[in-house]
């Protein structure tokens, strides 16, 4: 029998707000990217590349500590789409993404949390629920590092934390790569359906075109007849 032991997740991780970058320095090209909302996938609750915007580029002066490394855990503090507080992902390359005011950098604390388990913690409907009601009620909803850390959660020990960890990744693991073999065969369809429509278009035409002067001859014949 695994024993839970209750506890708020601010005695499990440290939470940071990213910085405030000025909208001057944005730009369509450069070294760094700045991170943004659009870079959560909250159906699948990774990480994705923002394509909604072509100024995602940074060129001004930041702090070192908001550029973030390969596997740092990340969670939105701004609710632009419905569902997407409590989403996590993980940054994919070291050295790339600068952490902006909207995102969260989750840091976990040695020997209180598996960092595998505390990603899919933060994005239990659990600790879901207790952002949605202590999100601040405007148009767009917010919340903050402080309100992520007063989220009440129960946790395994450490051991069997890294156990669960292992089993969810391997199942995220399993369904990516079930959806690109699905996504791999809906293209290979699509391009066999345009090959044929080319190759069917090619036969008709050639099927055709040499018969064009004798059908219209043949029509030719046939109104003369009906004429007499």
């Amino acid at each position: 029998m695994v024993n839970l032991k209750k506890c708020l997740l601010g005695e499990l991780v440290a939470v940071t707000r990213g910085a405030s970058l000025s909208g001057n320095y944005y730009s369509t090209k450069g070294e760094y990217i700045r991170l943004t909302c659009g870079n959560f996938d909250y159906r699948n609750n990774c990480f994705k590349e923002n394509t909604s915007k072509d100024n995602l580029f940074y060129t001004g002066v930041f702090k070192a500590e908001f550029l973030l490394e390969k596997g740092d855990i990340i969670t939105p503090l701004t609710e632009q789409a419905m569902g997407l507080l409590g989403t996590t992902a993980r940054i994919p390359e070291s050295g790339k993404y600068i952490q902006s005011q909207d995102i969260a950098l989750v840091k976990c604390k040695v020997g209180k949390i598996d960092p595998t388990f505390c990603y899919y913690l933060i994005s239990s409907r659990l600790v879901r629920y207790q952002l949605s009601v202590a999100a601040q009620q405007t148009k767009i909803r917010h919340t903050s590092p402080d309100k992520i850390k007063d989220c009440t959660v129960w946790i395994p020990e450490l051991d069997d934390q890294k156990a669960i960890g292992r089993l969810l990744a391997s199942l995220d693991e399993k369904i990516q790569l079930n959806k690109r073999i699905n996504d791999n065969l809906r293209a290979s369809r699509v391009q066999s359906q345009t090959q044929f429509e080319l190759c069917r278009g090619t036969a008709v035409n050639a099927d055709v075109s040499p018969n064009l002067s004798m059908l219209d001859h043949s029509l030719t014949m046939a109104r003369a007849r009906h004429a007499a």
